[in-house]
């Protein structure tokens, strides 16, 4: 068989894998809730009129995760990162109930008038 993937994956790299994705999750509902909120923002993330703002908030996230990637992949790497497990799993379990809790439409539609 082809050894295109390795047998295992080193826990260093899952785990920077796993924070890249909270911190993602994060600058996903604020990117929305900054682009829903203000005109001005909206109209500097757009990258193509058609689509629309949601264009330059994809490149945004992913840039965002490939960021946090290779810094916490750099940080950790060939250290023993058992002690960050817990931490990293329990930021990322936050993250999503925040993510799924701030991007509901009466959350980011609210406003105090």
């Amino acid at each position: 068989m082809l050894h295109l993937f390795k047998e295992r994956i080193h826990e260093s790299f899952a785990l920077a894998a796993l924070f890249a994705g909270s911190v993602a999750l994060h600058v996903a509902w604020i990117d929305n809730l900054l682009i829903t909120r203000s005109p001005k923002i909206a109209d500097w993330v757009t990258l193509n009129p058609n689509i629309g703002p949601i264009s330059g908030l994809y490149v945004d996230v992913v840039g965002a995760y490939f960021v946090a990637l290779l810094v916490a992949a750099a940080l950790w790497r060939g250290r023993d990162v058992s002690h960050w497990r817990d931490r990293v799993f329990w930021f990322f379990v936050v993250s999503i109930v925040v993510f799924l809790l701030m991007t509901l439409p009466f959350v980011y539609g609210f406003a105090v008038n």
